[in-house]
């Protein structure tokens, strides 16, 4: 636990001598707990690159955030999109492999029960799910489609070689679609937000009648659905940081 409040404290800059001097350890000590803490994910770094936390531990401490935090950062900018795209736009998260809406703004109340927060949203059906898979580890996605996939649609598919095709498109293109897969005159398209140190543990995302979304003016609802998704990484990157220094700071 002292090498992890090290870390997270010094993040992507410290070297195993730094470790090992900052926490008055034999460097064969600190070497061998750096090893046990990386092969756990907790930890990643060794050899020419520093030590930082790992992405267990930054999954973790996402899937353990109070949504409090969470939203109060997006919803503003949630709002900003919603007014000036006139459709429903909405912040999803993950939590181990499930992916669930922290956020949700409508301009229309006819709308509103179609993203719901704290909703799961599958990852073969759904452009937010769609969007954050995209960018995580086979076991991740494994696990994900381990579970019993729903049919919600005539348009949605569950055959696991269509839905890695659609991952690796979304990896391609830098957004997912949802055409009529949820709801039959419905679409929705997103995007990931990649945080600072690269991981993507969220998506930005809007929805509406499938002939308003999938229309030509798509190129410019995707622009400012990747303006958003850039905001957001920086808030949400520093928001995550703050609540990790909190997290070390309690007593």
């Amino acid at each position: 636990m002292r090498i992890l409040e090290v870390l997270a404290a010094f993040p992507s800059s410290l070297a195993l001598g730094d470790v090992a001097a900052l926490l008055e350890l034999p460097k064969t000590t600190a070497h061998r707990l750096l090893r046990g803490l990386a092969r756990s994910g907790l930890a990643k770094g060794g050899g020419n690159r520093p030590y930082e936390l790992g992405e267990r531990l930054m999954r973790l401490l996402h899937a353990s955030a109070d949504e409090g935090w969470l939203a109060s950062l997006v919803r503003p900018h949630l709002r900003t999109l919603t007014d000036s795209t006139g459709e429903t736009c909405y912040v999803t998260r993950l939590i181990g492999a499930r992916v669930v809406v922290v956020a949700s703004l409508s301009p229309d109340a006819r709308w509103r029960g179609y993203v719901r927060p704290d909703v799961e949203m599958p990852i073969n059906a759904a452009a937010s799910a769609k969007a954050i898979m995209a960018y995580q580890s086979k076991g991740t996605v494994e696990e994900a489609l381990s579970h019993e996939l729903p049919m919600l649609t005539v348009n949605t598919r569950s055959d696991r070689v269509w839905i890695e095709q659609q991952l690796a498109e979304t990896r391609h293109r830098g957004y997912a679609t949802c055409i009529g897969e949820i709801d039959e005159g419905l679409a929705a398209v997103a995007v990931p937000i990649k945080l600072s140190n690269g991981m993507v543990l969220h998506s930005v995302a809007m929805t509406g009648p499938l002939q308003r979304i999938m229309n030509d003016q798509l190129s410019d609802r995707l622009k400012a659905l990747r303006s958003t998704a850039n905001t957001l990484a920086a808030l949400l990157s520093i928001g995550e940081q703050l609540r990790r220094m909190r997290e070390i700071s309690r007593p």
